[in-house]
């Protein structure tokens, strides 16, 4: 099984080609499974990321219910103010006109018109400021109400982006 003298130098030839094609391979094969590993470490990066964002979006998320939770507190405690600021204006007018009604029942009399008119004048007067100070009170009531309607738009706005990412 010895080879001929002519073709001994052929079969190195053809061996170290195959050696070098083997090693060329070799060489490939690394260089793909090394490209690989790093396309496989920037998508765990990216993964990881994603995850990141994702958590720090549910967070916000949740303190933009609870900010939602303490507008609704404050509207309803606001309208709870405004509807007893009404209760006590309609009181109040109505305990004008019932000084009114006894006003006009006493005119008989020069003495107690006189009495009763300066009364009555007196009563108009704190009607008045005491109308003037209930408006005063319904306008911050209602400009309070309007900023806290409008930070809720906001939040809602911001909940509606949070949610759309």
């Amino acid at each position: 099984m010895s080879a001929s003298p002519n073709r001994l130098p052929t079969l190195v030839i053809v061996n170290a080609i195959g050696c070098l094609a083997l090693a060329g391979f070799i060489v490939v094969q690394w260089l793909d499974g090394h490209a690989t590993e790093a396309k496989l470490e920037q998508a765990q990066k990216e993964t990881i990321l994603e995850k990141n964002g994702r958590t720090e979006a549910e967070h916000k998320v949740k303190l933009f219910e609870s900010d939602i939770a303490g507008l609704k507190a404050s509207i309803e405690s606001l309208q709870q103010a405004s509807d007893l600021a009404q209760k006590e204006l309609a009181e109040k007018n109505s305990m004008v006109d019932a000084a009114n009604k006894t006003l006009t029942d006493a005119e008989g009399k020069v003495k107690e018109w006189e009495d009763a008119l300066k009364a009555r004048d007196e009563a108009i007067a704190q009607r008045d400021e005491k109308l003037v100070e209930a408006s005063k009170k319904l306008t911050e009531a209602n400009s309070t109400i309007l900023a806290t309607r409008k930070r809720l738009d906001e939040a809602l706005a911001e909940l509606k982006k949070a949610g759309a990412r």
